[in-house]
């Protein structure tokens, strides 16, 4: 980028430096610099440590290379042309972007600064973004955060075009074109009203997490169930109702934290993954999380990127952060 704004710079300062070799030579500038500072040749040798004969010869080649003089003869000093004035300023300008480019750079490789660019499917941004971004920019501070929200799909459509680099969500299978960090496992549960009248029918069963109900107490309720098309847990939480055997009222939305939030009211109930439940608090009437189904149903949390694609040290350290958030046991 700098580089364009190098030859932009040369090209609107309506100079003839296009027909010798680019970029200007430091040198190049810093002599001219010191010729227009001291204003004679050679006050100007002995500031910069050569010769008079040196330094004449070189304006003399510069100018003949440019096909304009630099500068002007008046009472024996020397004065910048109107090309000498826009050959200083050109310089300045191009050095200043050099210095800032060297700037960045060095702060890239020194990880002071860069981007991290991260797709999030709506739930995971919801309870996964507000705590470990904060983390994330107190230990990177000049990092942009570059975010896309995205269903499954999306998310690893933008993976795979290269529009993201990390992308965080849950995954039942994994894709072989792409590379996954674990986070934690999840189950799918069910979630109802805290004074649901159901919960008295709830039992511990081997191989569950939570307490388990049989969903045939609920054939005649209404469940709130995501866009299977858009939502891992819109999939999963019908292959659990299919296997059961039951045909309950299905109202489809968009958002779980709708669905959650209309179960909390009591007016059906939905699906959900565990880690919800530390993650949602922000109800009037909390829910309670139940196993359900003839066996767990769980998907993957992870982070997945590109096959190949080599995490920064900054990237590498996000995944930590998640790890130590959401990771098992927390």
């Amino acid at each position: 980028m700098c580089k364009i704004y190098i030859f932009y710079i040369l090209y609107a300062s309506k100079l003839l430096l296009l027909k010798r070799r680019l970029p200007m030579d430091f040198r190049d500038y810093t002599y001219v610099q010191m010729i227009a500072q001291y204003k004679t040749i050679s006050r100007a040798a002995d500031a910069l440590y050569i010769s008079q004969p040196s330094l004449s010869k070189f304006l003399q080649k510069l100018e003949e290379e440019l096909g304009t003089p630099l500068f002007k003869r008046v009472n024996k000093q020397m004065y910048p042309t109107y090309a000498g004035e826009r050959f200083l300023e050109t310089g300045q300008s191009i050095f200043a972007l050099q210095n800032r480019l060297d700037r960045t750079i060095r702060q890239i490789t020194s990880h002071e600064t860069g981007q991290i660019s991260i797709a999030v499917t709506s739930t995971r941004g919801y309870y996964v973004l507000p705590r470990v971004l904060p983390l994330f920019k107190e230990q990177y501070p000049d990092f942009h955060i570059d975010l896309k929200e995205r269903n499954v799909s999306g998310i690893e459509q933008a993976l795979k075009d290269g529009i993201t680099d990390l992308a965080i969500y849950a995954v039942s299978s994994r894709d072989p074109e792409l590379e996954y960090f674990h986070i934690n496992s999840e189950e799918v549960i069910l979630c109802l009203p805290g004074n649901s009248k159901y919960r008295q029918y709830a039992i511990p069963k081997n191989g569950f997490k939570h307490q388990w109900l049989d969903l045939k107490h609920l054939e005649k309720e209404t469940f709130f169930l995501n866009d299977p098309l858009q939502w891992k847990i819109g999939v999963l939480s019908r292959d659990i109702l299919r296997e059961t055997g039951i045909q309950p009222e299905i109202i489809e939305l968009r958002s779980l934290e709708t669905c959650l939030s209309l179960a909390c009211q009591g007016l059906g109930f939905t699906f959900s993954f565990d880690i919800c439940e530390t993650c949602f608090h922000n109800y009037i009437y909390p829910p309670v999380y139940l196993s359900v189904g003839n066996m767990p149903r769980t998907a993957e949390f992870v982070v997945a990127y590109r096959k190949g694609y080599q995490l920064s040290k900054p990237e590498m350290d996000f995944l930590r952060m998640l790890k130590s958030l959401f990771g098992s046991g927390q």
